[in-house]
């Protein structure tokens, strides 16, 4: 039996922990702030939910060594979880790691033995917590791993589970396409408080696109591999969508919490400096962003 500890039951770790749960194949532990004896997940459109008993955790010393710790927690909070890791991680233990952005290995780094393998994951999960241990969801889990030993272990933990995992062998450029998505949708989104804002301001598709082209360019600089039309199709889709719920981001303005723009869009500007590829508004957002969180 695979011993699995998940740090940071949120609305992305809730989920998958639910679909750790209900396989009952695993040792399964859930490591969080507040103490709660279920996990009950509601699909929003049918209003169908499960719940699942689930043990969980407060003090790193309640832990050991896992086979696998899934780290869900969001990117600017991983320094929060150093003694989880210390606790969870041994220098044999693999460590899934799922968040925003492409920096996934370079945040843990320091955290966890040299030797532990390091799983990067692309989450496309559109989930909110409610409270402790309740999560609703609008859409399918879906998480993205690369094609490799160590990501096809990584599904078979979610084998026959609501949870579905698919294996790509090019990895960066599907870190690089959420990213984009991220990038534009979660800034504006976030800036304006209004989810459908690209679809019914305009100039905001222009926008969106115009974000989207810069972080296209410093991912190809990367290594990610883009069509040529991708902007121009992010943005028209997004422009086309209306009834929006939001997204993390939003929701942690709304909620008066720390925003997650370093992940989203501090890391274009970031890695364009690396490439001497100009990234203004990716520039300019930042600060804004920085602004609408949490002071002092």
């Amino acid at each position: 039996m695979t011993r699995i500890h998940l740090i940071g039951p949120g609305a992305i770790g809730g989920t998958v922990a639910a679909g750790i749960a209900e396989s009952g194949r695993h040792d399964f532990t859930i490591c969080g702030n507040q103490a709660f004896d279920a996990l009950t997940v509601t699909r929003s459109d049918t209003k169908e939910f499960r719940s699942l008993p689930v043990r969980v955790v407060t003090k790193p010393s309640e832990v050991s060594r896992a086979d696998w710790v899934l780290l869900a927690v969001k990117s600017h909070q991983t320094p929060s979880t150093a003694e989880w890791l210390k606790a969870a991680v041994g220098p044999s233990t693999k460590l899934a790691i799922l968040q925003n952005g492409v920096e996934h290995k370079e945040r843990v780094r320091g955290l966890v033995p040299a030797s532990a393998p390091l799983l990067p994951i692309v989450v496309q999960l559109p989930a909110e917590r409610t409270a402790p241990g309740k999560i609703t969801t609008y859409g399918p889990a879906l998480l993205i791993a690369a094609d490799n030993d160590i990501g096809r272990e990584f599904a078979g933990l979610f084998e026959n589970t609501s949870v579905r995992v698919q294996l790509s062998d090019d990895f960066m450029t599907r870190q690089w396409e959420k990213l984009c998505l991220n990038a534009a949708s979660g800034s504006l989104t976030t800036l304006t408080m209004d989810p459908d804002a690209i679809a019914r301001v305009p100039g905001l598709r222009d926008l969106a696109k115009r974000i989207a082209d810069e972080c296209v360019a410093v991912g190809r600089a990367e290594g990610a591999k883009f069509a040529d039309d991708f902007a121009a199709n992010l943005a028209n889709m997004l422009a086309a969508r209306r009834g929006n719920r939001g997204n993390s981001m939003y929701y942690d303005r709304r909620d008066g919490k720390e925003l997650e723009y370093d992940a989203r869009n501090a890391v274009i500007a970031r890695l364009g400096a690396k490439h001497g590829i100009a990234t203004p508004l990716s520039s300019a957002l930042v600060p804004l962003l920085r602004a609408l969180g949490p002071q002092g």
